[in-house]
């Protein structure tokens, strides 16, 4: 991992779980699927999908 990238996953750690689901949304959208994906990446990125909404279901909203 370079020290951009812990740099980054350190900062990240500091965000509120609201402040998180905000960040996935935003790489989601700036970031292209590959195209080389396996099916092994899809359950992996399922699973975690699933996480953030479950993570979002706990944020109370305004």
């Amino acid at each position: 991992m370079t020290a951009a990238v812990a740099h980054i996953i350190d900062e990240v750690e500091h965000l509120s779980a609201a402040e998180r689901i905000e960040l996935r949304r935003q790489i989601v959208e700036r970031i292209p699927m590959s195209a080389d994906l396996t099916d092994d990446d899809f359950a992996v990125l399922g699973a975690a999908a699933f996480r953030a909404l479950d993570e979002e279901e706990k944020v109370p909203r305004a």
